[in-house]
């Protein structure tokens, strides 16, 4: 008996919870089947189908009669906004021109004091006080002469650049090919027997200069048990076969890691200068030689041609590749080409390996100066 009033009050508490449920609205079904009750459980069969999916929808009426709130943005979104608003911020830094404030003037004299002073010291006649300039219009670093004598070895603290020994002023055949090019910081001779060290790239490089055919040859070993040697025809190009060998997306300058841009060096190879080669060096312009060879003296005259550079020009004078012999000026020159009307001397100047392969690449150097000099000589085509 106790079993049978257990079940029965069981089934009683079912019904009376399907009625609450059906008061509140959450039971009531509008189709399908009615519920049918497991006798094992107190739970009605879960429903299938539509049946299903309408006591969910009134479930969800009953439970959230509310519109739901949307949900606040995060706060990445937050700084996002913070950001756009930080950007349109007046910058609390601003130009000289911004504030309307006028630059100060600038006094050209003051800058060739230097060069002057160092002029009335050899005794030349001083002109107007101009300024010498070097690439993009920037003022040249003039020479300061010291009273004293600098004498190797010294030790650039700047660069950490040891200077060994100052070598020996070329003045040999193409002397002017020994000068720096008039766009550097200093205009200065490379001197011939030069030797410097520099600890770079967690390595120790020493550095010198030798002569070579045409030019120096600048050299840079990097010591170690299996020591690399690295040359080139100026100063940057060895290291920067350097930093190729280590795969290094950087860029170094020759001249300085040489020493050559340090004020102290320039000033020790200033005092091996003669009078002419200083005048040189203070006006960046090339020193040649006071009695110039037939090829020297050659390749000055092709350098009259708009045009025509210290390679080109040395190229022109040295060849060989022109009629089988070397022409003496622009004459000569002339006079061979007209021959064929150009055609073997602009093919010389498009290919030829004398010229240098940075000419031969140059865009400028095939669209504009070639026919320039075809045309200076009289043999268009």
């Amino acid at each position: 008996m106790k079993g049978n009033d257990y079940e029965s009050q069981r089934a009683r508490r079912v019904r009376e919870n399907q009625n609450k449920l059906r008061s509140l609205g959450i039971a009531k079904r509008q189709a399908g089947p009615p519920c049918v009750l497991d006798p094992n459980s107190m739970l009605m069969l879960p429903e299938r189908g539509d049946a299903a999916r309408e006591t969910y929808k009134t479930c969800t009426e009953v439970l959230f009669s509310q519109p739901m709130k949307r949900k606040k943005p995060r706060r990445r979104q937050a700084r996002g906004q913070e950001a756009k608003v930080a950007k349109a911020v007046a910058p609390s830094r601003t130009s000289k021109r911004i504030r309307g404030e006028t630059p100060e003037k600038f006094d050209a004299s003051s800058l060739a004091s230097t060069s002057v002073a160092n002029r009335e010291l050899l005794g030349a006649d001083i002109d107007d006080q101009v300024v010498v300039v070097g690439r993009r219009g920037r003022p040249r670093s003039q020479l300061v002469l010291p009273e004293h004598d600098i004498k190797a070895p010294f030790t650039l603290r700047s660069i950490g650049v040891t200077v060994w020994s100052l070598g020996e002023i070329y003045r040999g055949e193409w002397k002017n090919k020994f000068w720096s090019s008039t766009g550097c910081l200093y205009h200065h001779a490379y001197p011939v027997g030069y030797k410097a060290t520099k600890r770079h790239f967690n390595r120790s490089y020493t550095m010198w200069i030798e002569a070579g055919d045409r030019g120096p040859v600048f050299f840079v070993r990097e010591e170690g048990p299996n020591p690399l040697v690295f040359k080139g025809e100026s100063p940057t190009k060895p290291w920067t076969k350097i930093c190729v060998h280590k795969k290094l997306g950087t860029r170094i300058s020759g001249p300085l890691h040489f020493g050559f841009s340090d004020p102290c060096t320039q000033s020790a190879i200033a005092k091996m200068y003669n009078e002419g080669e200083m005048e040189a060096a203070l006006a960046g312009s090339k020193a040649w030689n006071d009695v110039l060879s037939p090829q020297e003296k050659a390749a000055k005259d092709f350098m009259e041609i708009e045009g025509v550079g210290e390679r080109a020009a040395m190229a022109l004078a040295t060849t060989t590749a022109l009629g089988g012999t070397r022409h003496g000026d622009r004459k000569s020159l002339a006079e061979w080409a007209a021959r064929d009307g150009g055609e073997k001397l602009k093919h010389f100047l498009l290919t030829s390996e004398e010229l240098g392969v940075s000419t031969l690449r140059w865009p400028l150097w095939r669209a504009k100066l070639v026919p320039g000099i075809l045309s200076h000589l009289g043999c268009e085509t």
